[in-house]
């Protein structure tokens, strides 16, 4: 048999040619997805990795953190301990323990003539002092000198009231005791100063935890004055 081409040659060359086109931008294309897969999984994986990195230093810092937060408080701690321990060592201290007995003597000194104490009161740092006077210049003689001592500070007069003795038969008759010896028999001036007590002067102190541990003491007197030293 015999077989007669009538196509033209160049036709199935340029078929042929076109189909060889298209093999290799489909090989190309495959190859290129291929790659672009590749790389995507290899991204993946690369940000997976990264991620758990994070995590993990993420929990380390979050411990961190927690270990920071409980070291502050064991410091914390410690300056509250040492605080008290300090101020345990100063009200046991010497110099606090005597600190009452040079209250008490500054007091005596300070008192003019002409002025008596009635009343000493402290309660947590702050003495509350009451008597009675001849005139406004004695009290005021009394503050001065008192604020020369180291241990009142920010010595203030209150209170001063002018008032007139009571007859010796009017207090008997009432059932009230006698005035102090020595009283003068004209006008007298009641007065009330408050100052600040400071034990341990010249010593550094913490004086909201000092103050709790402070106690009232009274000293009471009706008429008389603080004691003196040789007293």
């Amino acid at each position: 048999m015999i077989r007669i081409n009538l196509l033209p040659t160049s036709e199935g060359g340029e078929a042929l040619s076109h189909r060889k086109e298209f093999i290799l931008a489909g090989g190309l294309i495959s190859i290129t997805l291929v790659a672009v897969l590749v790389l995507y999984f290899l991204q993946t994986t690369r940000l997976n990795e990264v991620n758990a990195q994070l995590n993990s230093l993420e929990q380390q810092l979050v411990a961190i953190r927690k270990q920071n937060q409980e070291l502050e408080k064991l410091n914390q701690q410690k300056k509250d301990l040492q605080g008290k321990i300090q101020v345990v060592n100063l009200l046991t201290s010497p110099v606090r323990r005597s600190a009452s007995v040079h209250i008490l003597d500054d007091l005596s000194e300070s008192t003019p003539q002409l002025l008596w104490l009635t009343e000493f009161t402290e309660n947590k740092g702050t003495a509350k002092i009451s008597g009675r006077a001849v005139d406004n210049q004695t009290i005021a003689a009394f503050a001065r000198k008192l604020s020369d001592s180291l241990y009142f500070k920010k010595i203030e007069i209150r209170e001063t009231v002018q008032e007139k003795p009571v007859q010796d038969s009017r207090r008997q008759a009432a059932g009230a005791k006698a005035p102090p010896p020595g009283t003068p028999s004209m006008p007298v001036t009641r007065f009330l100063v408050e100052a600040s007590i400071d034990y341990l002067p010249g010593i550094e102190q913490n004086p909201p935890q000092e103050s709790k541990q402070e106690g009232k003491e009274v000293v009471r007197g009706e008429g008389k004055k603080a004691p003196t030293k040789g007293e």
